[in-house]
């Protein structure tokens, strides 16, 4: 018991140190790359974090939009009860066999 704790403790650690060590690299793998086009430090440092604060709102606008397309796909409450009614389900070509709980 206790070794499995200390186990997933020092895996998590070990997990962390290289996903951070990799983070670390590529940025500055990044900045390097702007500072032969002719950027200083400082400048290739902020388009970088500009970049990545593009690049998540980005992000969670297009999960957001998924995600409100995916509701809309199919309305099974019709009368707006809160309740998915039989018949609801049976008009959105959803019936179901009720002895075996299999799709007719």
């Amino acid at each position: 018991m206790v070794e499995d704790i200390c186990f997933d403790a020092l895996f998590e650690l070990c997990f962390e140190a290289l996903c951070y060590l990799i983070f670390i690299v590529l940025w500055e793998i990044g900045i390097q790359i702007l500072m032969s086009m002719g950027m200083s430090y400082s400048q290739a440092e902020g388009l970088l974090i500009i970049i990545g604060i593009l690049a998540f709102f980005s992000a969670a606008a297009a999960h957001a939009r998924r995600r409100k397309l995916l509701g809309k796909a199919v309305v099974l409450d019709t009368d707006g009860d809160g309740y998915v009614s039989e018949e609801e389900w049976a008009d959105a070509g959803q019936g179901m066999d009720e002895d075996t709980d299999e799709e007719k």
